[in-house]
């Protein structure tokens, strides 16, 4: 198994270029992407045995092998590209002793978004079932990296954004006035404990809906104008709405992530790849007031059963459909090259609240077309994570899954910022909401 997988893996990282830089000065203002001359692969990959194990006492166990992936930093990061590939054997107890394995793809956000990590589990299914043999390049567990690779151009080169003087002035004004001089809002939204670096530990839990739901849940939120991330959204409200007593939580504030690859322009399609691998995202955020807060309190969990949720999703659909005609214009993104220090600029949040409470990261299906009946490699499942977002959203939801497959929602956050029994609890109503809302029509 591990010649196949070390052979796959090498085939995949020549056509990522990403995947073979380090990164030069990490610490100082201006870091910069550094070529590597060769990759030693037992540095990337790690093939665990782990014998059998029932299904749902796996998931805890992987959940456990995800917190400690997130936890640990990345060493000699100028000269070993920050990537991992993590391969768990396992054989499911109860059922046809076949072959089950995690591959866990643990990467630097300099390098992948989230729809990148979907793109190197594609591609890597693609290698697998293709009969290439190894490169060239590779000569034991060492792959050459010959000539210069041509990285992806980062997203301000192939976005054509477009910055209106109102926007740029009241940007500037926010980021650099201090903040005795912004007006005060008197429901500033509750965003769980202040920014910390310590103690950096991630926690995830994980909420799955049944594939054998997914077909029906997804055609409610079509019959209702929504989609999934505006649905999960105002689930998460109501949950918290709930959870949080109004002398503790007067407002919210969510956000989500948007792709920014529709609008990059032509030459940004000069790669063989569907999707390209990279970073190109933004992000919406998105207001819930004490007025809302309240009604959703009074409801309780009537909100899910006489409809309100599908309508204030229809509602939260239309808002993030207004800013996607928007883009690219008057987007913060556009502004990034303004910070000249970006260590000073996170070091000086410590100790204020963060901006959102929490946000839907949805990567959707991952993209491959190799997910068949028949004999082959196949994905069964993909879960997403992401680590402990120090200055980011208070609890980060991530959402992913296959054709004809589950959906897989991780729910994570930085140990000590949000508390545990928080968590437990909106990963017990999502649970039970999701399937809910997924058995029949309203």
């Amino acid at each position: 198994m591990g010649d196949v997988l070390k052979v796959a893996l090498a085939n995949l990282v020549l056509k990522l270029p990403s995947l073979t830089v380090g990164i030069l000065g990490q610490d100082t203002s201006k870091p910069q992407f550094v070529q590597v001359s060769s990759i030693q692969l037992e540095h990337h990959l790690l093939c665990i045995e782990d014998g059998s194990c029932d299904p749902n006492a796996w998931d805890t166990r992987l959940l456990g092998m995800l917190q400690d992936q997130h936890d640990q930093l990345w060493p000699s990061i100028e000269s070993r590209p920050p990537w991992r590939v993590i391969v768990i054997k396992w054989t499911p107890s109860g059922v046809d002793s076949h072959l089950v394995l995690d591959v866990v793809f643990a990467v630097h956000h300099s390098l992948a978004d989230g729809r990148s990590t979907g793109v190197f589990h594609s591609m890597l299914l693609e290698e697998l079932n293709s009969s290439r043999g190894p490169p060239a390049q590779l000569v034991g567990n060492t792959l050459m990296i010959t000539g210069t690779c041509k990285l992806p151009h980062p997203q301000e080169k192939v976005i054509r954004f477009t910055i209106s003087w109102a926007f740029f002035l009241k940007t500037l004004w926010h980021e650099l006035t201090p903040t005795w001089l912004h007006p005060q809002s008197l429901e500033r939204p509750w965003t769980g404990s202040v920014i910390t670096c310590e103690p950096c530990h991630t926690r995830l839990r994980l909420v799955t809906v049944s594939a054998t739901l997914v077909p029906q849940l997804l055609a409610t939120c079509r019959q209702y104008q929504t989609t999934l991330t505006p649905l999960l959204h105002i689930l998460v409200l109501v949950s918290l709405a709930r959870r949080l007593a109004p002398h503790e939580a007067q407002a919210f504030r969510s956000s989500t992530p948007i792709d920014l690859r529709p609008f990059a322009s032509d030459t940004f399609q000069d790669s063989n790849q569907k999707i390209p691998f990279g970073v190109y995202v933004t992000a919406q955020s998105h207001f819930f007031d004490a007025s809302v807060l309240a009604s959703l309190r009074t409801l309780g969990e009537e909100a899910i059963k006489n409809g309100t949720v599908w309508k204030m999703a229809a509602k939260l659909r239309s808002q993030m459909k207004q800013r996607l005609d928007s883009l690219p214009k008057d987007d913060i993104t556009s502004l990034l090259g303004w910070v000249s220090d970006w260590k000073g600029f996170w070091l000086s949040k410590v100790g204020q609240s963060r901006n959102d409470t929490w946000e839907v990261s949805n990567i959707g299906l991952i993209p491959t077309t190799n997910i068949t009946d028949s004999d082959g490699w196949k994905i069964q499942r993909c879960i997403m994570s992401q680590g402990a977002s120090v200055a980011g959203a208070a609890v980060n939801i991530s959402v992913a899954g296959v054709p004809r497959g589950d959906i897989c929602i991780a729910l994570g956050w930085q140990d000590g910022i949000v508390g545990t029994g928080i968590i437990d609890g909106l990963a017990h109503d999502l649970r039970g909401w999701l399937n809910r809302l997924s058995q029949k029509m309203a």
